[in-house]
């Protein structure tokens, strides 16, 4: 089970060439590192810092509660806030439920398959890569050689902005990955296995970015010049 840290607010007590310390309460302290700080106050500035956190494609924390409804044996309705901690899953978000069973199951691989950093699946890259706009083939079984399945999404990142599509090749029994950009392909890579689907996907638009510990100022402090990483 994986649990996301949560913002946190003091103030800079120290500085050190790998580090910001903050001091978050009596006896609590929290040490950033410098290396991946979007800006490093001086000491004595008061701020709040926001660790990276999985999120959802509508942005919300996915340990964020939510609230659902429930009716009873006697047809009443009730109310009830649920937060679930740990394990919880990214969901893609589908027009319509999948009827190709070889799309259903990638949709699935793209919701619990591990990135190469452990920390995230594919389908929370997807949603640190911006990805929007998802487009979904889903063929009969008999036309899965003219119709490939397919799912795709618009992300933008520093390493790429456009389209990135998923596909079965049903004589392979594998994956090709294309990314399509300005109305023409960019790359195709084929005949990637279940097992390389996140390592590829990673390599062609993961920047990065994700890791950047946000520090906002919350008072009138001033930044530690040549601090935050280019």
């Amino acid at each position: 089970m994986r649990f996301d840290p949560c913002p946190v607010e003091g103030r800079v007590v120290a500085l050190t060439d790998e580090a910001i310390i903050v001091k978050t309460g009596r006896a609590a302290f929290a040490a950033i590192d410098r290396a991946f700080a979007t800006q490093c106050p001086s000491i004595g500035t008061t701020v709040r810092v926001t660790p990276y956190f999985r999120r959802n494609f509508a942005g919300e924390r996915l340990e964020a509660p939510r609230r659902e409804n429930w009716t009873d044996a006697q047809g009443q309705t009730h109310g009830m806030h649920v937060m679930t901690t740990g394990g919880h899953i990214t969901r893609i978000p589908l027009s319509a439920k999948p009827t190709c069973p070889y799309l259903a199951n990638l949709v699935e691989q793209l919701e619990i398959m591990r990135t190469p950093d452990s920390l995230r699946t594919i389908a929370n890259m997807l949603v640190d890569a911006k990805a929007e706009a998802i487009e979904i083939v889903d063929p009969a079984e008999e036309h899965l050689s003219d119709t490939p399945p397919e799912i795709s999404f618009a992300v933008a990142t520093e390493k790429f902005t456009g389209r990135v599509a998923v596909l079965y090749d049903d004589g392979t029994m594998s994956y090709a990955v294309e990314l399509r950009a300005a109305g023409a392909m960019a790359e195709r890579i084929a005949n990637v296995k279940v097992t390389r689907l996140a390592e590829v996907l990673a390599d062609r638009i993961d920047d990065g970015n994700w890791r950047r510990i946000h520090v906002e100022m919350l008072d009138a402090g001033s930044v530690v010049q040549g601090s935050v990483p280019q």
